[in-house]
């Protein structure tokens, strides 16, 4: 798309995951970038993006993605997003290492990650920096695969699966919805029962306190 056909995109959430992929849009977007959040004055700049709106309410004609990386916040606000009517798009930051089916409304493919051919990936999913997904894998809505974590191939995770930085899910598995994977943690059999899971092999614990992901 040129400048000219291109709506501007609002990044609604401008806390530290929203700078990071502001600092990936700034760079590949081909019109204006603004963030959309309450908790900002109107017309401040957040890392030389300005804030233009306060509420999904406010936004007329641009794309929207939203950029909060706590789970639960993600799937609101996008939702509310998309009873609006506003038009939910996506980024991919580094298209040279992305081989699959474009990916869900409001999904965000950052640097140096990898999605390999025959993957898909649902709706608001945040494949954070370097994390690689390999063939033939299903990645259900607002999944956030953290930094450098692995999916190898064949493996499906159904929703708001939260995959810490460095763990790796071996060849085949499947983990069910409302799932939280430790950092580190190496998942080797399917997991059916939501919880935390962590070590290698992943095993459930109960005690989730150190491990709740933060906004």
């Amino acid at each position: 798309m040129s400048a000219e056909n291109t709506p501007p995109l609002c990044l609604f959430g401008a806390g530290g995951h929203g700078r990071v992929v502001g600092a990936i849009a700034a760079r590949i977007w081909p019109a204006d970038v603004v963030f959309g959040d309450g908790s900002r004055p109107l017309g401040s700049l957040v890392d030389g993006i300005p804030v233009g709106v306060s509420d999904l309410s406010d936004l007329g004609e641009h794309h929207v993605i939203v950029t909060v990386g706590n789970t639960a916040a993600r799937r609101k606000l996008q939702t509310r997003a998309e009873e609006l009517g506003l038009s939910c798009t996506y980024l991919i930051a580094d298209p040279v290492g992305y081989f699959a089916q474009a990916p869900g409304a409001g999904s965000m493919i950052l640097t140096a990650a990898v999605v390999n051919p025959g993957a898909r990936i649902g709706r608001g999913v945040i494949v954070n920096t370097a994390a690689v997904v390999e063939h033939d894998c299903v990645i259900g809505d607002f999944c956030h695969l953290a930094p450098n974590s692995v999916v190898l191939g064949d493996c499906t995770l159904g929703d708001d699966v939260w995959l810490g930085a460095n763990a790796t899910v071996v060849q085949g598995v499947s983990i069910c919805s409302n799932v939280t994977i430790g950092a580190g943690a190496v998942v080797t059999r399917d997991i059916t029962e939501p919880g935390t899971y962590v070590g290698a092999p992943a095993r459930k614990i109960n005690d989730t306190s150190a491990l709740t992901p933060s906004p």
